[in-house]
């Protein structure tokens, strides 16, 4: 993004910076559920523009009021983020926080996203990237929905639809058991009750079956370490396959800590119905590779903004925030990526530029969050980077 090094920049005048001790109640109420503590205050959008109100820490304020009078990008800004420069500053234009010189006047937003961004991203690699791609499309249909409601669309997309005939062969959650394989007899059972101990509380219960390994040659994670996620994607007439291939063949892998399926009809017809939890990305990976030979020629349901082991879809894998991270608060990963598109979406709907397709802005947009588009993986320093508003 050379155009960030010779250009010229400005604070978009849309905004105006209001200091933290003058805010009204609702903008407070905004500053108390950012979860960085280091806020000046907030961007508030003056009369008629799109833009929406949001949080500026102490370095974003200062580069509001530095940029007041249009400029290069200050010296001490280069040095302060080095190698992030282009990243960070690129956020801030394609935000709406700071505009861009271009031959017909500044710029921000969609309208910039055509200098800043380079439109390369294939959205994944094979069926994962087919899934996340139209995911998004089918996001940018939707229209004006409330930009929640859009990311749980972008977070469910895929799940099965629940039919008459789905429902009467799976009506609860024993039929759905039984089905899998979990209870006494069944095909599963005898490698759970030799390595496992179903969890009988925590988080999630009310959605989830989960079981812990008896015994584990791994060690602890680390305090605040990040969790990975090995979803096991099968199609749902597979799913006992793979059920017996996580129990029996994962029996005493190192690193891993948990796994869960989905607990009834809703559970098992999403397409992450079969998560298994590490604390190590390369015991993931060894992982994936026995189960990848033990369900060779399984039918593959996918797993949208996930990042790809198998090119079916079958698995794939993604990182939790660290436990001690409160950017991402308790959400998945998946969960936060569809957040964050969802907000971009949104932002890319609202411009008139002759700009990408919201689609297209979104997903370009989220590769400065953090997140190689390519692979849905996380990028290095990702949460400090959410932390900092993405």
């Amino acid at each position: 993004m050379g155009v960030l090094e010779q250009g010229r920049l400005r604070a978009n005048p849309a905004y105006e910076l209001a200091l933290l001790e003058r805010l009204a109640p609702g903008e407070r109420a905004l500053v108390a559920e950012a979860e960085d503590g280091d806020v000046y205050g907030v961007l508030r959008p003056r009369p008629g523009s799109a833009l929406e109100l949001r949080t500026a820490s102490s370095e974003t304020a200062l580069l509001f009021l530095t940029l007041a009078e249009p400029g290069p990008l200050p010296e001490y800004v280069r040095a302060r983020l080095g190698a992030e420069v282009d990243r960070t500053i690129g956020r801030l234009v394609l935000d709406g926080v700071l505009e861009l010189e271009q031959a017909e006047g500044f710029v921000s937003g969609a309208a910039a996203a055509r200098f800043l961004l380079p439109e390369r991203s294939d959205g994944g690699r094979g069926r994962i990237g087919e899934l996340s791609i139209a995911a998004l499309r089918y996001g940018q249909e939707l229209g004006e929905v409330d930009e929640s409601l859009l990311a749980m669309r972008l977070y469910l997309y895929g799940r099965l639809p629940i039919s008459p005939a789905l429902r009467s062969r799976w009506a609860d959650e024993t039929a759905v058991a039984s089905y899998i394989g979990v209870l006494p007899g069944g095909a599963a059972r005898a490698a759970l009750e030799e390595g496992w101990i179903e969890g009988q509380e925590g988080e999630g219960r009310a959605y989830w079956r989960s079981w812990q390994p008896r015994a584990t040659s791994a060690g602890k994670p680390a305090r605040g370490g990040a969790r990975y996620k090995l979803y096991v994607s099968p199609g749902i007439e597979a799913l006992p396959e793979a059920v017996l291939a996580v129990a029996a063949g994962l029996r005493g892998a190192p690193g891993l800590s948990a796994f869960k399926v989905g607990r009834d009809i809703s559970g098992i017809c999403r397409p992450d119905k079969l998560v298994v939890y590490f604390d190590r990305l390369d015991d993931l990976r060894r992982a994936a590779e026995a189960l990848r030979e033990r369900l060779g020629g399984c039918a593959a349901h996918g797993v949208p903004f996930s990042a790809a082991i198998a090119a079916d879809g079958l698995l794939s894998w993604g990182s939790d925030p660290p436990r001690e991270s409160t950017a991402a608060g308790s959400r998945s990963w998946r969960l936060w990526i569809a957040e964050r598109l969802a907000e971009y979406l949104v932002r890319g709907r609202r411009s008139d530029s002759d700009g990408p397709p919201p689609w297209r802005f979104a997903l370009e947009r989220l590769s400065l969050a953090g997140v190689d588009t390519d692979t849905w993986a996380p990028t290095s320093g990702i949460w400090p980077a959410a932390k900092a508003g993405g």
